[in-house]
């Protein structure tokens, strides 16, 4: 066990305690680099700085790291250094103790002693928000805000008799017009009614999910509206790629004119994409619009389709090509839902998260390259931060660019246009979007290399990644003039000219005009990785 988190946290505090219950020895990260050094950290900090401290502390983190059966508190700062998180999650599970900054620097001054407390509030408080998202990925999360360190203890062993089934997260997407929230977490589908009242939904409900999801999980969904207090009907649509259609669409219009919805009305989408796209597309034109309540219930769903607003339908020409922008009033992720999800359905979702480590988070590809592996067994803790987390990177950019008007919200189609034209090729049978995606990334990525924009290190740690999701990595033998040919029908495509997101290193995007050559050059050398 590994107590990690700001100064002021508590986390030798409640270690001692989880330790004695749980029958473990305790020991504190610096109490051992004060003992090796013969010296307080304050004066380590006078005589060596900060460099000085960090090296010592580097060290300490690799000899405990190397036992097994102990409660480990460490110092706030030991996680940001790559090697010493590596070697941390190695070793066991690892506990943010969280707390508002306020509250962490009051308790923080009031035990005396730290030299980082010397800085000014400004930078106290932004070194805190450096380290915040690396702590927000921590395999459990807990709040220690007006509980003492016993029960703060008791919590945490708690938790970990569940196996991280209790883990939850609440990611609000703060857009002015209709923000709404996300709900992760473990078994939320027998709260859907409650949550959506909550959310301030209302009126009759029309659940839209496809025979396969709803035999596994529409009888909870629909027991929760209607112990909420809502009259709900349920219709079936089609699974799969081909039948996400204008004729699907206008089946759910039908289905809620018969089941008498009106403007107060909403739907539900129960299921993966298809349902999700297809479901939106139908409430944002039933009526001029009513609203609409996103469950999704595949990874790749829960981290992309279901957030942001983005609802549509294909043509034979080209995907997604017919749509609208409409947000939802609520999605509710329950990461229980993906335990039936087949192993290729659940690594074609982990490329939508990968993409949004290599576009925005580098922090959460240190998470996949340590984690992938309870991830792809479907632990629960691991995939409530890595939905949480995914979706936080996503409303960011939606908050920024609703309506892809201002340009940053195109760079969640890293790995898109290439994609979308392996899908169109395969007539939306041949690969799963987040098959054909992980492709196109790399695809990318090489383009983004051969430009100087990023390393081949780079590149080959992205391969790396999506290869131990399980996700191909290499295009198919389809002509490369033919794919150009259909990338060209691609949303992106602005006055004839291939619009391509590239990267500027790990965690940084952008949108560029690609000659079609330099693609070309990419998918040849791709195919020989």
């Amino acid at each position: 066990m590994v107590l990690i988190g700001f100064m002021g946290a508590g986390k030798t505090a409640v270690g001692r305690r989880l330790a004695e219950r749980l029958g473990r020895p305790f020991v504190d990260a610096d109490q051992v680099v004060e003992e090796s050094a013969g010296m307080s950290i304050r004066d380590i900090f006078a005589r060596e700085g900060e460099a000085g401290f960090r090296r010592r502390e580097a060290e300490a983190v690799r000899r405990l790291a190397a036992r097994r059966g102990q409660v480990i508190a460490t110092g706030g700062g030991a996680v940001m250094e790559r090697e010493n998180l590596r070697a941390l999650r190695a070793t066991g599970t690892l506990v943010w103790l969280r707390a508002p900054i306020g509250e962490l620097l009051a308790r923080a001054r009031a035990s005396g002693g730290r030299p980082l407390l010397e800085r000014s509030d400004f930078e106290v408080r932004a070194l805190y928000a450096r380290r915040e998202p690396v702590y927000a990925l921590a395999d459990l999360v807990v709040d220690t805000q007006g509980s003492s360190p016993e029960q703060v203890a008791i919590d945490i062993e708690q938790r970990l008799a569940a196996g991280g089934a209790r883990e939850a997260a609440a990611v609000d997407v703060e857009l002015s017009a209709a923000p709404y929230r996300i709900h992760v977490g473990h078994g939320l589908l027998g709260a859907a009614g409650q949550l959506a009242r909550e959310a301030g939904v209302t009126g009759r409900c029309l659940l839209v999910t496809n025979p396969t999801v709803g035999r596994l999980y529409a009888g909870a969904v629909l027991e929760s509206l209607v112990t909420a207090g809502f009259e709900a009907g349920r219709i079936d649509i089609p699974d799969g790629e081909e039948h996400k259609t204008v004729q699907t669409a206008e089946y759910v219009w039908r289905a809620a004119v018969s089941h008498r919805l009106d403007r107060r009305s909403f739907f539900c989408a129960l299921g993966g994409g298809v349902v999700g796209d297809v479901a939106g597309f139908a409430a944002a034109t039933y009526m001029r619009g009513v609203s609409i309540v996103q469950v999704p219930t595949t990874l790749l769903a829960q981290v992309d389709a279901s957030v942001g607003g983005k609802t549509g339908v294909n043509l034979p020409e080209g995907k997604n090509l017919v749509g609208a922008f409409h947000q939802p009033k609520l999605v509710i992720a329950d990461v229980a839902a993906l335990r039936t999800l087949s192993a290729r359905e659940l690594s074609a979702g982990m490329a939508e998260v990968v993409k949004y480590g290599a576009i925005a988070d580098p922090h959460l590809l240190d998470f996949l390259e340590d984690r992938m592996d309870q991830l792809l067994a479907g632990r629960p803790a691991a995939l409530v931060r890595v939905v949480a987390r995914s979706c936080e990177v996503k409303a960011r950019v939606v908050v920024e660019d609703e309506r892809e008007t201002g340009g940053r919200r195109e760079v969640l189609n890293f790995g898109h246009t290439v994609g979308h034209g392996l899908e169109a090729l395969g007539g939306y049978r041949t690969w799963l979007h987040g098959e054909a995606v992980a492709i196109g990334m790399v695809t990318a990525a090489l383009v983004s290399e051969r430009l100087g924009r990023i390393s081949r290190a780079e590149t080959e740690r992205i391969v790396a990644l999506l290869r131990r999701a399980g996700l191909p990595t290499v295009p198919p033998a389809v002509a490369p003039e033919q794919l150009l040919q259909v990338m060209a029908r691609d949303k992106k495509v602005l006055g004839g000219r291939q619009r391509f997101v590239l990267l500027r290193g790990l965690g940084c995007a952008e949108v560029e005009e690609v000659d079609g050559r330099w693609i070309l050059e990419a998918l040849a050398e791709q195919r020989a990785l």
